[in-house]
């Protein structure tokens, strides 16, 4: 590790996102067993959460459904009683997976009927209706057998107090149950119907974790209520791998009369959103739980634009949303995705269950950036990416706060070492996200050696090892473009040998890039810092890519190792131009962010965009101020540089 630390040493020295300093995640509650599934806020401000029974919980479940005091207190809602475990359905919680808040500030209770998911209990299947007011359960209105299954799981609920219906959606039989609260008329609607023809389904992979449930795919999960417009919109269970989003309007929902064919014939599919479990609409958007992106999202309803509200590695499988009178979001983190059942009974849980808060719920405008920036995800150690304060540990997470400032690509010294499940992890959320990778390290073994200076049929089964291996890893991550180091200078050979010895050399490596439809770039590293390196000069860099003369062997143009070794960044740029195929920057001296140091970068990056460069440009740099701070400057000077390209 110690030589891929110092390897790195020579390369370094608003999609719509609120993860910043002014979204930051609040912990409302956190439970160490019982997974929260559900989350509602009063007009008034009051908490509630439930703790579904299911197949999943622990013996040690006491309590279903919860009032979360202002000090963070936890109480049995409405009462203990009712939190008790029974076989009577009089009185007490079976199995609760979702509440909701209804227009008149009343508390909606959906009760599965199926302790531990072991079947639907006889007049189990309830909506439980309790006054806020006086904390008092005012009546009950049981799920009849007639639209159920025997293994039926119903999921989420949306209630529409003004023509009084309840729509509940269910995750194992799917389709959509309407209920007249009034009448206690019942009917289950669009179940086994394919809406969304152009339906982006795949497979559903969160945190390198691959799931996959086809067979269920009509299954109904999220569910969301737009009073306004009358409209109800729901989505499949996301272990189908759909991101589709339709629309019914509820006076279709509500007429008894209409036969499958004609209220089928009334749902329209609205677009591929993301793979969610839980949704919810506000003035205008439909706001999503993200599991991919480990986010919360948003969908234009108008525009279709899609944008990210915040996205964080702590928020692990977030469940469900809702709103409190000021807008701010509450979300659920239910880790569904490290279950022992997904993972060959392996319980992958990652600390504790929360429900979060955040303080603002509108999201800003993304940067279109004009050139090509790409934070790295690791500089000098597995550790420390540009954006872990932001984002945390998990480089998945970390491309995911990237792609959701509108940053395109990524680069990472680090894609060679890590291991293969996180190779294909990484390019996986950058297909996702419609990013690319940028460069990443080739020679993470010849660089610190005379290896490539040195005779060729001495080292020709070393070089094509390392660049074997290169190929490898390239298919991994759909990766193209590589950083080549010269490695030191031979201790006894004239350097003359030694170049002609470095072509033929690189002409090995191009036989096989070429094959593998891969670039090298060949980057000039300065003498000062890393002394007794063969190539410190962009000039003699540029010189020996022009006589190994190869579509795969190109320039890697970094503007803080060409600062300190040849001065004069931009007439540089300009005479390497035809050759340059990637671009490093960082500011001199301390190979920090640009405005720290000697280098004007507002003028060299206007005439790198001018001179119609279109490749990547790598942001390899560290950060001057320390924390989320820091990190947060970075990103505000990059877009007041793109303000003035």
């Amino acid at each position: 590790m110690k030589t891929i630390i110092t390897m790195v040493l020579a390369l370094m020295t608003a999609f719509i996102s609120l993860a910043n300093e002014q979204l930051q995640l609040k912990e409302v509650a956190s439970f160490k067993e019982n997974r929260p599934t559900a989350v509602a806020v009063s007009q008034g401000g009051r908490i509630f959460a439930n703790l579904p029974y299911s197949s999943y919980s622990p013996d040690s479940h006491t309590v279903s459904v919860i009032e979360i005091l202002a000090n963070g207190t936890q109480i049995p809602y409405p009462n203990k009683s009712w939190n008790e475990k029974s076989n009577n359905v009089t009185n007490h919680y079976l199995n609760i997976q979702s509440l909701v808040i209804d227009s008149q500030n009343d508390l909606w209770v959906l009760d599965t009927g199926s302790p531990k998911r072991r079947g639907v209990v006889k007049g189990g299947a309830r909506l439980i209706h309790i006054d806020l007011a006086t904390n008092n359960v005012l009546r009950t209105v049981t799920i009849s057998n007639e639209v159920l299954g025997n293994q039926s799981y119903l999921n989420d609920l949306r209630i529409d107090k003004t023509q009084s219906f309840a729509y509940i959606t269910d995750s194992v039989d799917g389709g959509i149950l309407v209920v007249n609260l009034s009448t206690g008329a019942q009917k289950r609607v669009l179940q086994n119907e394919l809406i969304a023809t152009n339906d982006t389904q795949k497979t559903l992979v969160i945190e390198g974790i691959t799931l996959n449930d086809a067979a269920n795919f009509y299954a109904t999960d999220g569910i969301a209520y737009d009073p306004q417009e009358e409209m109800i919109y729901y989505q499949y269970r996301p272990f189908a791998g759909s991101s589709a989003l339709m629309k019914v309007d509820v006076n279709v929902l509500n007429d008894f009369t209409l036969s499958r064919n004609q209220l089928k014939d009334q749902v329209t599919f609205v677009g591929n959103t993301v793979i969610a479990d839980g949704i919810t609409y506000k003035n205008g958007f439909i706001y999503l739980t993200d599991l991919e992106r480990n986010a919360i999202s948003r969908y234009d309803l108008k525009t279709k634009k899609l944008e990210t509200v915040v996205a964080n590695s702590d928020i692990s499988w977030p469940d469900s949303i809702a709103f409190d009178a000021e807008d701010n979001i509450y979300f659920t983190t239910a880790q569904f995705h490290r279950l022992p059942g997904l993972n060959n009974g392996v319980d992958l849980q990652k600390g504790d269950f929360k429900i979060y808060k955040t303080t603002a719920s509108t999201a800003v405008e993304k940067t279109e950036f004009k050139l090509k920036f790409a934070p790295h995800i690791g500089l000098t150690s597995l550790e420390d990416g540009m954006f872990v304060n932001h984002a945390g540990q998990d480089p998945i997470s970390q491309i995911e706060f990237i792609a959701s400032q509108g940053f395109k690509g990524i680069e990472d010294n680090f894609m060679k070492i890590r291991p293969v499940a996180q190779q294909i992890a990484i390019a996986q959320v950058l297909e996702r996200n419609g990013m690319q990778l940028g460069s990443f390290v080739h020679n993470t073994t010849t660089w610190q050696d005379a290896t490539l200076v040195s005779e060729p049929s001495e080292v020709r089964e070393i070089i094509l090892k390392e660049i074997k291996e290169t190929v490898e890893v390239a298919k991994r991550v759909n990766g193209k473009y590589l950083t080549l180091l010269s490695g030191k200078s031979h201790p006894t050979l004239e350097r003359q040998y030694q170049k002609a010895n470095f072509i033929q050399n690189l002409r090995v490596i191009a036989e096989e890039a070429e094959k593998a439809g891969l670039i090298l770039g060949l980057e000039a590293i300065n003498g000062t810092e890393f002394q007794g390196t063969f190539i410190t000069k962009v000039t003699d860099a540029y010189e020996i890519v022009k006589a190994v003369n190869s579509p795969s062997i190109k320039l890697t143009f970094d503007m803080y190792h060409v600062q300190i070794e040849n001065g004069n960044v931009i007439n540089n740029f300009d005479k390497t131009f035809d050759e340059i195929t990637y671009v490093h920057m960082a500011d001199n001296p301390g190979r920090s962010e640009p405005g720290t140091g000697e280098m004007n970068f507002e003028n060299i990056l206007k005439y790198i965009y001018k001179s119609g460069y279109k490749g990547f440009i790598d942001m390899e740099h560290v950060s001057t101020i320390p924390g989320k701070e820091g990190e947060q400057n970075i990103l505000t000077i990059y877009k007041n540089l793109n303000e003035k390209l």
